[in-house]
């Protein structure tokens, strides 16, 4: 990993999408990457978290973060194509992480109100019961990516007893230059309530590289 500002260049491909959010909270989560590469992230990045938060790393810690961030990667590479993934640090490790990731959308519209990727996460999800969901929108600005912005929380049953909270933001850019749009869900409604500053902190630090400012 980088050292430094949150970058992606150890990557070795140039970045999809920007951010310079503090390393301290954020941690970039390689969506390409080889097995032996992973291995020692992975090692790493436990480790790491595990000091800071001063608790034990035992093998069924281990055993549940490889599950997890091995089926994350498959998911948000081959299924969401995603350009970027970044991991919110504070997350005690005996819950499951909070991943948000980033995706550039080719919107050609003139306007928000035609852009359907802008409008499409406040209609309700069509395979859930409209009152099994509460969703609720508000504008949202970015110093990078300008002022046609919004950010969507959605709460929504998983299963018959855990119930899912997702966040999206979305950027409605001019013709030629893609959309942003920043998803992530958790199973602890409580958890996103009390990370929402720091996301929508994070989420003014996106910006497309090579664009002006």
């Amino acid at each position: 990993m980088s050292e430094g500002p949150l970058w992606s260049t150890d990557l070795g491909a140039p970045l999809h999408i920007d951010t310079d959010a503090d390393p301290g909270l954020w941690g970039y989560l390689h969506l390409d990457i080889d097995r032996k590469n992973f291995k020692e992230w992975l090692d790493l990045h436990l480790t790491g978290l595990a000091a800071l938060q001063e608790i034990e790393l035992t093998r069924k810690l281990r055993r549940f973060h490889k599950s997890f961030y091995e089926q994350m990667i498959v998911t948000l590479r081959d299924k969401l194509e995603a350009d970027e993934a970044f991991i919110y640090h504070p997350v005690p490790l005996t819950y499951m992480p909070l991943v948000m990731h980033a995706t550039r959308v080719h919107c050609e519209a003139h306007d928000t109100a035609s852009c359907e990727g802008f409008t499409a996460f406040t209609v309700p999800h069509p395979e859930i019961p409209e009152w099994q969901q509460r969703t609720g929108s508000i504008p949202f600005s970015s110093p990078h990516l300008g002022t046609d912005g919004i950010r969507v929380t959605r709460s929504y049953p998983a299963d018959s007893t855990i119930m899912m909270t997702s966040v999206t933001y979305h950027w409605h850019t001019p013709p030629g230059v893609p959309d942003v749009c920043l998803r992530g869900h958790h199973d602890d409604p409580e958890l996103i309530a009390a990370a929402m500053e720091a996301m929508d902190d994070f989420a003014r630090t996106l910006r497309l590289p090579g664009t002006v400012h």
